[in-house]
């Protein structure tokens, strides 16, 4: 597979279309893509250890939840057009 029918195929895969007079823009991206990629597997990394989290100093910045009200479900739901087993149905959006 070269590499047009590569991105359209990606391009498919992802549900965006593509057109034919944007096709040499998209393969001068990838080609900067892959060089990117292969600047980073140069990088030596044999005996790093991975991160979590890249900061070593642990950030809680969050608020801890505290419960305020807590409201009766049915309550909830009575508003709600379409509900199965206490959850609300919605349209689906993916095929």
């Amino acid at each position: 597979m070269d590499e047009k029918e590569l991105l359209r195929q990606l391009a498919k895969d992802i549900r965006i279309s593509v057109r034919d007079e944007d096709m040499p823009s998209l393969c001068q991206v990838y080609h900067t893509f892959l060089e990117h990629i292969a600047c980073l597997e140069k990088i030596e990394t044999e005996g790093v250890e991975p991160l979590v989290f890249p900061f070593d100093v642990e950030i809680h910045e969050l608020r801890e939840d505290e419960v305020d009200e807590v409201y009766d479900i049915d309550d909830l739901l009575k508003n709600a057009k379409n509900v199965k087993d206490n959850q609300i149905l919605v349209p689906k959006v993916v095929e």
